[in-house]
């Protein structure tokens, strides 16, 4: 059948969780299907780049990327948040609603015969009217409402926290509203379908989960360096950029005052610059920036952390170590919605003393180490991309059977 496929990034390059979904997703349709890609990109310097564009039409019938307009400049982002002030629709629909993209499907449902729409992530759901009598499943990777109130209960600027406010409430009534009308919506967890049905969202909820790649996340034959501790995420986001400075400014300094001799590396784009300044003249602090391939890494680490305190979904860099074996530190919210059992495949502690504890002890014990990857990647093979789509194409076979009827 003929799938267009609707996205708020573009897939490739794998740079981040939100990319590793979509694009597993995106190809595991194009094995069987047509599918045609229309995307927004958020990345430009590496998501437009010509030989990344080629990869996703090696196997999809047809790429077309488009720019957001509002962060083309600070000021037309600054503008628009001011503006919706006075929207009863959420920041992030407005964000996504452009003429350029409405254009393109309408072209797009009027030109080829579109069996099926897959919408990826609700901010895409202001497009509806535009293939309303299609059969159509929207993909939610988080419960979008449920992350923006966890940073609105964390945010300490006044005026910040009140605008967080408004959104939150704003954008909780949008996703109800939305959710109900496509045939099916997918969530990544349990715990995403049991917040989404507590919220009122009575819409058939399939829980189709994130996944990792078990044959490529293998050892590189890299050796484990004592003693080293991982963070792996793009300090961009605002969930790791939370993470990242709680992690820094309230349990690393515990960790180098008990454990003197730990060696910490930050991997991923945009690191904050109080890290970054350290890792200029501290040998035990390691900034990497931007990295290919994150296995080399994940190889020489002791312990990786996840110290996640905002945000819904569920993380693929979890499982993505998981599968290489890997002992990790995670806050409850890092690892949630995961099949994760706390002293068996992961470590779970939500206070910077626990969580500074339970790193050094892994750091100091190597045996208990090997017992959490063992089990860590017994887990991670129920986990494998090739099971998770097909759960995803049963989910557009219902779709399509439910408008036959």
């Amino acid at each position: 059948m003929n799938i267009l496929f609707l996205s708020t990034r573009s897939p490739y390059p794998l740079i981040s969780g939100h990319s590793l979904r979509t694009y597993h997703i995106l190809k595991g349709a194009a094995q069987k299907h047509n599918v045609i890609l229309v995307t927004f990109i958020q990345e430009p310097e590496h998501e437009l780049k010509k030989e990344n564009l080629e990869h996703l039409r090696s196997f999809c019938r047809e790429v077309y990327p488009f720019r957001i307009p509002v962060d083309m400049s600070r000021f037309k982002l600054g503008i628009s948040l001011f503006l919706n002030l006075f929207s009863p629709l959420p920041f992030v629909a407005k964000k996504y609603d452009a003429p350029m993209m409405r254009q393109k499907i309408r072209e797009i449902i009027k030109k080829e015969h579109i069996d099926l729409v897959h919408v990826d992530l609700l901010p895409l759901t202001v497009y509806i009217n535009e293939f309303r009598k299609l059969p159509k499943i929207l993909v939610n990777h988080n419960v979008e409402s449920i992350r923006l109130y966890r940073w609105f209960q964390t945010e300490p600027n006044i005026l910040k926290k009140v605008y967080l406010g408004i959104q939150w409430l704003k954008l909780r009534s949008f996703e109800r509203s939305a959710m109900r009308k496509f045939d099916s919506c997918v969530v990544v967890s349990e715990t995403d379908k049991q917040l989404l049905k507590e919220m009122g969202v009575s819409n058939r909820l399939f829980v189709v989960s994130n996944g990792t790649n078990t044959e490529f996340f293998k050892s590189t034959g890299k050796k484990t360096v004592e003693n080293s501790v991982l963070w792996l995420g793009h300090m961009d986001v605002h969930t790791n950029k939370d993470a990242v400075l709680y992690f820094w400014r309230e349990i690393y300094p515990l960790l180098r005052k008990w454990h003197p001799q730990v060696k910490m590396t930050f991997l991923g784009t945009a690191p904050p610059k109080e890290i970054s300044d350290v890792a200029k003249r501290n040998e035990q602090v390691t900034v990497t920036g931007f990295v290919d391939d994150i296995r080399p890494y994940l190889d020489e680490a002791a312990v990786m952390v996840v110290p996640i305190r905002i945000g819904s979904g569920t993380r693929l860099k979890i499982l993505d170590a998981m599968a290489m074996g890997k002992a990790i530190v995670s806050t409850s919210v890092g690892c949630e919605g995961i099949n994760v059992s706390d002293g068996r495949n992961i470590l779970i502690a939500d206070t910077p003393e626990d969580f500074t504890n339970k790193t050094i002890e892994l750091l100091k014990n190597e045996d208990l180490r090997s017992n959490l990857g063992k089990n860590a990647l017994k887990l991670a093979k129920s986990y494998d991309w090739n099971l998770i789509w097909k759960k995803q194409e049963l989910l557009y076979q219902d779709a399509m059977e439910r408008r036959d009827l």
